[in-house]
């Protein structure tokens, strides 16, 4: 992503070019759509709005309408020499290059347009297709992988929380930022799963904010031990909450999706405890983790106590409650609690071996250490 000063920004909005192209290049690069459909539709009443597309669905729409998170913003200039602002678009199932000439002017949204990447923004444009261009993204039309698709702006807008609300689950997650795939879709498959209204919305507002959502995504879990590279956290709340969903003992599906919860988000704090070199922060060394999960929680926790004030007291016990063994804090006062926490232990332990072993001299050691860690394998 490249900074932009607010002058230049400034000046690029304040040309207005009447006679330009219909296309952003020479027209020998443009490729036709196929008519599959616009995405505009009429209701029962004669009124028309439109169905909100995802990034994947451009390769098969020509006009498209949805929700996306805006992960980079540049300014380029057409082969006429007329500027414009570049931007990348985001959500779980991929990125698309937006094209956002000066004559469309953007609601609520003033430069410098840099500072609000990572937020969302209800889009509508036109897609269509070129011939690819050093510095664009890569959603490519799938009958031939020469031609990038392009999204052509004609209304954008900073999004409004009705707006996300009737986006699909976890929709603006971005997937670029996630190093795993495999996991990333764990993530969203997890959170679709859930049955509960209130816990299903608590996870996305929780995922949702601008500053959470990059970060859990890539933060590592630990700084040497389990986990301890890009996306481990992420990784390691996944394997936290796979363990718990497969408990057979709860009494009730609301239990059973309570302690999922609890152990999605039970490292959340760490998202503030390391750098985004991977080394600890001054927060991480001044702070315990499970007390900046529940900061980094407040505004939804405070939503959901309004909807159910027992889950919310459920979620913050599982977060603070001692460990067996602690000196200070809270005992875990029900199951759940002790469910997350040896779970927890569990991935953290399979981890550990795992990075022990990674570091052993030869395949055929049966025994590895890290730090005052020491592992044993028998088979």
């Amino acid at each position: 992503m490249v900074h932009c000063s607010t002058k230049l920004l400034k000046t690029v909005f304040q040309v207005h070019t009447m006679n330009r192209r219909s296309n952003m290049f020479d027209s020998p690069n443009f490729y036709p759509k196929s008519n599959f459909g616009t995405g505009i539709q009429t209701n029962a009443n004669g009124f028309v709005h439109h169905r909100l597309h995802t990034i994947k669905d451009a390769c098969h729409v020509e006009y498209i309408t949805g929700v996306y998170r805006l992960t980079a913003v540049n300014i380029k200039i057409a082969r006429n020499n007329e500027p414009f602002v570049l931007l990348r678009l985001s959500d779980n199932t991929g990125d698309i290059d937006a094209i956002l000439w000066p004559e469309r002017k953007a609601h609520n949204w003033q430069p410098p347009y840099a500072n609000s990447v990572n937020e969302c923004f209800y889009v509508t444009g036109k897609v269509e297709y070129f011939k690819p261009r050093k510095g664009f993204a890569n959603l490519y039309l799938p009958s031939n992988p020469l031609v990038r698709g392009t999204i052509v702006i004609d209304d954008i807008r900073r999004a409004t929380q009705d707006d996300i609300k009737n986006t699909k689950t976890l929709a603006t997650l971005p997937r670029i930022w996630c190093p795993n795939k495999a996991i990333f879709e764990k993530l969203i498959k997890t959170a679709e799963n859930i049955e509960s209204d209130s816990l299903q919305r608590f996870v996305c507002r929780v995922l949702e904010q601008p500053v959470v959502a990059k970060k859990f995504l890539t933060a590592p879990a630990s700084t040497k031990y389990h986990h301890s590279y890009p996306g481990g956290l992420l990784e390691h709340s996944i394997e936290v909450a796979c363990i718990v969903n497969n408990i057979e003992l709860y009494r009730s599906a609301t239990e059973k999706e309570l302690a999922t919860v609890g152990a999605l988000f039970h490292d959340l704090g760490k998202i503030r405890s390391y750098d985004d070199n991977g080394y600890m922060s001054l927060n991480g060394r001044l702070t315990n983790h499970s007390a900046q999960t529940l900061e980094i929680c407040a505004e939804s926790l405070a939503v959901l106590e309004q909807e159910e004030y027992r889950y919310a007291e459920a979620l913050r016990h599982i977060w603070t409650c001692a460990t067996p063994g602690a000196r200070y804090g809270q005992p875990a006062k029900f199951a759940i609690a002790h469910a997350v926490q040896a779970a927890d232990r569990l991935s953290a332990e399979f981890g550990n071996e795992n990075v022990a072993f990674s570091n052993a001299n030869s395949c055929a050691q049966k025994s590895a250490r890290i730090g005052q860690l020491e592992y044993l394998r028998v088979i």
